[in-house]
């Protein structure tokens, strides 16, 4: 991938945190340079914004977290069985660490965003505007991005399962990193258009790429 494409990602800088534990209704919080934490099954943070800290620990069953506004801020080894968070923003976030069952994120706007290492059953991405983001290291049952639009998108080392492109839009969608031989089901195939995939991948995926192209494959030649 050419420079332009690649994603542009940068760790935020912290400033010096205070240690901050949030109760289960967080709604409409603001939150600035804190170490926060959750010490409950579940918790309520919609519409709430933080900026310039460190999340250490999620509600451990459910975070409500509708239009959550997150603005550099480090996630350290989520645990969380349902991060419903849809059409929120993510600006300068890093998720690092951890297991997500579900996370929602559809219709959102994520922007410099890394997921370096997580386990997550289903990453919901529907609709949602994802621009210079880098998931990597990550093992993930689901990858729904059916009508998003994606712009310097990267995954490396990732291992997916299911992976949802239906009507996705957008370029620089760099799946060099996709372990294709674990993935089991590909929807989409023909929105693949504007991405980049490697010789192998693409030898792997060829059924699948005719399929989309209403190509019928004959098994002997005439």
């Amino acid at each position: 991938m050419n420079a332009s494409g690649a994603p542009r990602v940068a760790a935020p800088q912290l400033p010096p945190l205070i240690g901050l534990e949030l109760g289960p209704d967080a709604d409409d919080a603001t939150v600035t340079e804190s170490l926060l934490s959750w010490n409950a099954a579940e918790a309520s943070a919609i519409g709430a914004e933080i900026s310039d800290s460190r999340l250490t620990r999620l509600p451990t069953e459910r975070l409500s977290a509708r239009r959550l506004r997150l603005a550099d801020v480090e996630v350290d080894q989520p645990t969380t069985i349902t991060w419903d968070a849809p059409r929120s923003t993510w600006r300068g976030v890093v998720v690092a660490g951890g297991s997500i069952g579900v996370l929602d994120a559809s219709g959102s706007r994520w922007d410099n965003v890394t997921v370096r290492g997580v386990r997550i059953g289903y990453l919901n991405l529907r609709e949602a505007a994802v621009s210079d983001v880098e998931l990597i290291g990550c093992r993930i049952g689901t990858l729904d991005l059916a009508g998003a639009t994606t712009t310097r998108v990267a995954l490396s080392d990732c291992r997916v399962e299911d992976l949802d492109l239906r009507n996705r839009k957008g370029e620089h969608l760099d799946l060099r990193g996709l372990d294709v031989v674990r993935l089991n089901r590909l929807d989409g195939a023909d929105a693949l258009a504007g991405t980049i995939i490697t010789d192998e991948q693409a030898r792997l995926l060829a059924p699948a790429l005719a399929r989309a192209l209403r190509i019928t494959i004959a098994e002997e030649d005439l």
